[in-house]
């Protein structure tokens, strides 16, 4: 039997929204079961249409706690109650997830005892496995905003997702050779200096090719970067000969 997990990018847009992408979400299923990486607003609407059944859900990872990353969050909670989950949903997210979802309990105060919740708190080298699968939380550099990526192992193969951040050792130490690095690639080279805390083509092309990975998906796209994504495509082969994947949102790909 041939091992393989897919993935699908639920959302691949960022805050200055494009008509064809939503905020920042993603899916790994392997063994049929749906991890589920940040929910931005969108992404919820993005999830029904490639997970129709939320009940499966038992895992949710937010990388940080910036509004377009964790919006579709009480959403989620609603859907799932009103659809008759009974697991434990597992949420993980760095320290601020205490806060927020003391937030969520002052705010929607009908909604935390419908659903039973687990809350995680995410620390540098922080994993968490089973029989299927493996993910390990590493700290990425965002500025000042507490900010996490994942390396995500299963049935053989490796995937690594950046959260957001400008390129930093960590994510090359994790994404040493893995088969896919889902890595933001916010806005052209030249508005480097709108966005000291984010990642540039040329950066990630040079970030790519040092952890040598496979296949490189660009995400986190912001809408003067799509005007420009010829140019950056080829800011990033200067230095990334591998593939090169600009998804769509709802987009499988299976590694």
């Amino acid at each position: 039997m041939v091992n393989f997990v897919e993935i699908t990018i639920l959302g691949s847009g960022a805050s200055l929204l494009s008509p064809d992408r939503v905020l920042a979400g993603l899916m790994i299923e392997t063994a049929n079961k749906p991890l589920i990486f940040d929910l931005g607003a969108g992404v919820l609407h993005r999830l029904s249409c490639s997970q129709p059944d939320l009940t499966a859900i038992e895992h949710v990872f937010i990388s940080h706690f910036h509004v377009d990353h964790c919006s579709d969050v009480p959403a989620l909670m609603q859907s799932m109650w009103l659809m008759g989950y009974e697991n434990h949903l597992n949420i993980y997210g760095p320290k601020q997830i205490e806060n927020a979802f003391k937030g969520i309990t002052l705010i929607f105060p009908y909604l935390i005892p419908k659903l039973p919740l687990k809350l995680h708190v995410i620390k540098p080298g922080f994993q968490v496995k089973n029989e299927d699968w493996n993910v390990t939380a590493f700290p990425v550099d965002h500025g000042d905003m507490e900010t996490y990526g994942f390396l995500i192992e299963a049935d053989g193969k490796r995937v690594v997702y950046s959260g957001d951040t400008r390129p930093c050792a960590e994510t090359i130490k994790h994404a040493k050779g893995a088969d896919l690095l889902i890595h933001e690639c916010s806005l052209p080279d030249r508005m480097k200096e709108l966005a000291p805390n984010h990642t540039t083509p040329g950066e990630l092309g040079a970030l790519a090719a040092q952890a040598e990975v496979k296949t490189l998906v660009i995400t986190h796209l912001y809408p003067e970067l799509l005007k420009e994504l010829g140019e950056a495509l080829s800011s990033i082969r200067r230095s990334f000969s591998g593939k090169v994947i600009v998804p769509r949102d709802t987009q499988i790909i299976t590694i």
